[in-house]
């Protein structure tokens, strides 16, 4: 385990979805099968898009361990700069005993894009949700919409209307009227859908399958965006003093919160977001048992994250799309969601690898 914090791993990390996906495929050559499902549209360069699914390790193990990059965008990068330097560093020998799936690119479109959401602006970490459920309604949302939703892309206006919202209704109000999810706002953020995503419909097909002989399967989800500087929190949807929480606890030595508790709600976590695919798993592999977490990467403060995500949903509903990736939009989201210097991408690494660690005494049942 050492060898592989000490790997330098700079050089997996790709700068675009293309670049990412050529630098996981060739990773994952001659180490086991890859299934690359075609997306209907293209990337911002006219491109194919897929979601590639790496499988390696023996069909009758015990236990699997899946690795999802992609479930946002501009967020693929973190977890693809993973998945390949966990194949290209070696340390994918130390779990020979598990299957090991690797998801890249869960959601194509948004990962060429630059964008959260996929062609149909649909946040897959929202989509993952019962939907013969009726929706909870959430008129936070809607009061804060004409700020958040504007016509117009006017910074300084977003910021008074958040600023007036926060002093009105409280801070961590405020985050989880934006970030819990929404299903009457088509063109809005947060948008859940009306039903299963192209990306959902792909994942439950093939994710079963895959996993099908396996007792035990544990899941990490990869995203960036939200607390310090490269420091990650690991955080999951399990009620405290139900077996997954207690086991979760054990195996990441306390170093994992859970939406479900309430002293971990604070500005960070302010709220449990409706539809999240680590908060499906159970109904997905519903086989075996399973555990799942998301791992979220710091890089600036909440307060430049959500603004760009609020100017890149006008850039698509209203913007000039001819620029494409280099419109100062897009430019904007790469650095709010991916930064490029070397020292986060190592402080990325060398977190994953113990994050990996812990997630595969789980599928091992070493708690």
């Amino acid at each position: 385990m050492t060898d592989a914090v000490r790997y330098d791993a700079i050089a997996d990390f790709g700068e675009n979805y293309d670049q990412s996906r050529e630098k996981f495929l060739s990773a994952m050559s001659g180490k086991g099968e890859v299934h690359s499902i075609p997306h209907p549209e293209k990337g911002s360069e006219g491109q194919d898009l897929y979601l590639d699914i790496g499988v390696i390790g023996p069909e009758d193990a015990k236990g699997a361990l899946v690795l999802i990059a992609g479930t946002h965008g501009p967020e693929l990068y973190a977890g693809s700069g993973s998945q390949t330097a966990f194949l290209n560093s070696g340390l994918i020998d130390n779990y020979s005993d598990l299957r090991v799936v690797l998801i890249h690119a869960h959601n194509p479109f948004g990962c060429a894009w630059f964008r959260r959401t996929d062609h149909e602006n649909i946040d897959l970490n929202r989509n993952y949700y019962d939907f013969s459920v009726p929706f909870t309604p959430h008129p936070g949302y809607d009061r804060l919409r004409p700020v958040i939703v504007p016509d117009k892309w006017d910074p300084a206006a977003v910021k008074q209307g958040m600023a007036e919202y926060q002093e009105k209704y409280g801070r961590v109000e405020m985050l989880a009227a934006m970030v819990t999810g929404q299903s009457h706002d088509p063109d809005g953020l947060f948008y859940r859908g009306n039903g299963p995503s192209w990306s959902r419909r792909v994942i439950e097909e093939w994710l079963p399958k895959l996993t099908q002989p396996q007792e035990t399967v544990s899941v990490i989800d990869f995203h960036t965006g939200l607390g310090p500087y490269g420091e990650p929190y690991m955080v999951h949807g399990y009620k405290p003093g139900s077996k997954e929480f207690v086991d979760f606890k054990k195996a990441y030595e306390g170093e994992v919160r859970s939406t479900e508790d309430p002293d971990d709600i604070d500005e960070d976590l302010p709220a449990s977001p409706e539809g999240p695919i680590v908060l499906a798993m159970h109904k997905i592999i519903s086989h075996a048992q399973t555990y799942a977490v998301v791992i979220e990467y710091g890089t600036v403060p909440p307060e430049e994250v959500f603004p760009a995500l609020m100017q890149d949903n006008w850039w698509h509903a209203h913007g000039d799309k001819s620029e494409g990736l280099s419109s100062a939009v897009k430019q904007n989201m790469r650095r709010v969601f991916y930064p490029l210097e070397d020292k986060w991408k190592d402080m990325v690494w060398k977190r994953a690898v113990w994050a990996i660690e812990r997630s595969a005494r789980l599928a091992r049942g070493q708690v």
